[in-house]
């Protein structure tokens, strides 16, 4: 990837931390960048492609961490636990970029790095539980409700639903709970 396409995700990427994913503006970005309007088109066709190049370094980036946490854990169940901490403070430290990796559908023929991406670290979390022998599901279904599950935990405290009388002011106890459904 060239110097400039790179500076351009790396300047949207701090705009998302600062001021969320509405206020990324092409415009704006050319203002900082100094780049006229056509250079910045030259890159990318317009601000869901800028977009779509943000959620795929997201995703490269989450998919690295797990991978290092793979390396680390061998027991089965501490692995999955340590993968939903990191998810759940990816979500939680980073949540406009989460929302823009997770609450919006991506044109899969349009942005099929993106889709690729997302399909990595969900293959990655299934091969981790197909080593597991002792869950309760298959492989595949036990990453789907992983995730089910992970995604609802974060929406819940973004949205600061962490009421103790639900039990939701403890997302740790949550997940080595949520642990008990998927192994035996």
């Amino acid at each position: 990837m060239n110097d400039t396409k790179q500076k351009l995700i790396h300047i949207t990427r701090q705009m998302i931390d600062r001021q969320g994913i509405d206020a990324v503006s092409m415009r704006e970005l050319g203002k900082e960048m100094n780049l006229s309007r056509s250079a910045m088109y030259r890159h990318f066709k317009n601000k869901e492609d800028l977009l779509a190049a943000v959620a795929v370094e997201n995703f490269e980036m989450l998919t690295s961490t797990i991978r290092k946490t793979m390396e680390s854990i061998n027991d089965s169940r501490k692995l999955i636990y340590a993968i939903l901490c990191t998810y759940f403070e990816f979500g939680i430290n980073h949540q406009e970029h989460y929302r823009l990796m997770f609450r919006k559908q991506w044109d899969k023929e349009l942005y099929p790095d993106l889709y690729h991406s997302a399909f990595e670290i969900f293959k990655l979390v299934e091969n981790c539980l197909e080593k597991a022998e002792n869950i309760r599901k298959s492989p595949t279904e036990s990453t789907a409700i992983m995730y089910a599950f992970i995604h609802g935990l974060v929406e819940l405290n973004s949205a600061q639903h962490t009421e103790s009388e639900k039990g939701l002011d403890q997302p740790t106890h949550l997940l080595d709970s949520f642990l008990d459904l998927i192994f035996i």
